[in-house]
């Protein structure tokens, strides 16, 4: 596999209840079930067509589906399924375990299965973690349009205030749903609890998330405590990690955090203290893009069908441009047709 290709994991789960929406969108039907296979886009299931586009951008391989296999199969596309339903959270730690058994010491990009982003939007994005690699992980925060209407159906989301750089004024955010993580560097089960929380409380105001989110990390973390000291070892939970997660959940609420800040305390968070003082020059990365495809992801009956016209719109602009160009080229000098 060349260096420049990531393995990449599609998190395709279950959902078997329908998400909690903010007042912005009470008047969204959320969707249930397995949304790579029952959001249909055209004649095909949503996870074929993401699989297409991530194969287009050349920035991956192999690429793996964390899901169910009696709904994907044994593989689809060319894409391996890694046979996984439970929560969101046990589905990355059996699909980040297996493939990193099989890519050992490799970064790992993980997606969603209910995103459909165009394909210069992953390149754009992916170009931007290949400047800054290695890195312990990559997480890109999405620029919002200023008209509300470029994010169509999607425009009910909460989003977050950041400062792109010292200096510069806020902008709005939302995530993306593209990262990357050096499964090596990470305490993985932490990592795992966050992302379980942060799955849960989805489309949640920045608030509650962040109580929900907060919580959760410091019982996991006094759990952990609890279990070194009856084992007889030292225990992990430190001054340090509690303060790195209240800075963190401070500087969010707010408006004036820039990505490297939130990125320091997520490092200081996550990343193992073995790991940062073997790789004392490496680092955590947020960064902000105005890749808008990358944080559309498709919650509602209404995303559902805006991305379904929107792919009919293009596919009818593309027949006929073909129609154009076929025409042209039988048509003789002077206008005779062959």
């Amino acid at each position: 596999m060349p260096s420049s290709q990531l393995p990449l994991i599609i998190l395709a789960g279950f959902d078997s209840r329908p998400a909690v929406l903010p007042a912005s969108g009470s008047d969204k039907h959320p969707l249930v079930g397995s949304k790579g296979i029952d959001i249909q886009i055209g004649d095909r299931p949503l996870i074929d067509l993401l699989i297409e586009r991530l194969r287009a951008c050349g920035a991956f391989d192999p690429i793996y589906i964390g899901g169910p296999r009696e709904a994907y199969g044994e593989e689809r596309e060319g894409a391996q399924v890694i046979d996984t339903q439970g929560s969101f959270g046990h589905n990355i730690a059996v699909t980040i375990s297996e493939v990193s058994r099989r890519h050992p010491d490799s970064p790992i990009a993980l997606t969603t299965c209910d995103i459909l982003p165009e394909v210069e939007d992953l390149r754009i994005a992916m170009a931007d973690y290949a400047r800054r690699a290695p890195v312990d992980f990559w997480f890109p925060m999405i620029q919002a349009p200023t008209d509300p209407r470029d994010l169509g159906a999607s425009a009910w989301k909460p989003q977050y205030h950041v400062v792109p750089s010292p200096g510069v004024d806020p902008v709005s955010v939302l995530p993306g749903h593209l990262i990357v993580v050096h499964p090596d560097a990470c305490r993985i089960p932490l990592v795992l609890r966050a992302f379980d929380l942060a799955y849960r409380t989805r489309n949640r105001g920045v608030a509650h998330r962040l109580i929900v989110m907060a919580g959760g990390v410091v019982a996991s973390l006094i759990r952990a405590d609890m279990r070194n000291l009856f084992a007889g070892r030292a225990p992990t939970l430190t001054v340090s990690i509690l303060w790195h997660s209240v800075a963190l959940a401070r500087r969010l609420r707010g408006s004036d955090a820039t990505p490297d800040e939130l990125a320091h305390h997520v490092w200081r968070i996550f990343v193992r203290r073995s790991h940062r003082r073997r790789y004392p020059d490496r680092r955590g990365a947020f960064v902000v893009l105005d890749t808008v495809s990358l944080a559309k992801d498709i919650d509602t009956e209404e995303e559902a069908a805006e991305v379904s016209r929107s792919l009919r719109e293009r596919m009818r602009r593309m027949r006929s441009r073909q129609r154009k160009k076929s025409s042209a080229s039988n048509t003789r000098p002077g206008g005779i047709k062959a």
